[in-house]
C-alpha cells in the first residue's frame, strides 16, 4: 500500500509588496504552524520516507521547519520547480516518479494545486472537493504496488489534519 501526504505550505507573509510571489516568506503564524504539523506527523508515526517540495520560499520554509520538527533527515527532501510553476499533471508526475522502495511520500506545495491534486487522486475525472487551509495535511492511500500506477481516482482519503486542531490536541 502506498501513502501520499499532501501538505499545503503554511501561512505566508504579504508584508513586503515588492517581493516576487516566489520569494514570499512565512508569516508568524506559518512559522508556528509548520513545525507544529511536523511534530504531529512524528507523534502519529507518519513521517514520510521522501519529501518533494516546491522551492518557493514559503514552501521551502514549511518543508524545512516541519521536517526538522519530525526529525527527518534533510537528505530525504528534494526540490521540484514544477510544484510551483506547474499543474496537477506535474504534481501527479512527481508522485509517479518516486522510487518504489518508499511506501509513504509527501508533497509540499501550493493552492489551488494541492486541493485539485487531492480531489483528482481521490475522485478521478469527477473531482472530489477538498478544502485545505494553510499547513493542512491530507493523507491519501492507494493499493497500488508502484508509484507509476498512481492515477486519477486510484486513492482514497484516509485522514486530514489542520493546524487549528493540532494546536488543541
Amino acid at each position: 500500500m502506498k501513502q501520499i501526504l499532501l501538505m499545503r505550505h503554511a501561512k505566508s507573509s504579504w508584508e513586503n509588496p515588492d517581493l516576487k510571489d516566489f520569494d514570499r516568506p512565512l508569516a508568524k503564524r506559518g512559522l508556528n504552524d509548520a513545525p507544529r504539523m511536523g511534530k504531529y506527523l512524528k507523534k502519529i508515526k507518519y513521517k514520510p520516507a521522501l519529501v518533494i517540495s516546491s522551492p518557493a520560499q514559503r514552501a521551502k520554509e514549511t518543508t524545512q521547519l516541519s521536517m526538522e520538527a519530525a526529525n527527518l533527515d534533510e537528505q530525504q527532501i528534494t526540490w521540484n520547480d514544477d510544484l510551483y510553476f506547474g499543474s496537477v499533471r506535474d504534481y501527479l508526475g512527481a508522485i509517479q516518479s518516486a522510487s518504489d522502495e518508499f511506501e509513504r511520500i509527501m508533497l509540499v506545495g501550493h493552492n489551488p494545486l494541492m486541493e485539485s491534486t487531492t480531489g483528482v487522486l481521490a475522485g478521478g475525472q469527477d473531482k472530489t472537493a477538498v478544502r485545505m487551509p494553510t499547513a493542512a495535511i491530507v493523507c491519501l492511500e492507494s493499493f497500488a504496488d508502484s508509484w507509476e500506477t498512481i492515477a486519477p481516482g486510484t486513492c482514497q482519503i484516509k485522514w486530514m489534519m489542520i493546524p487549528k486542531v493540532v494546536k488543541k490536541l
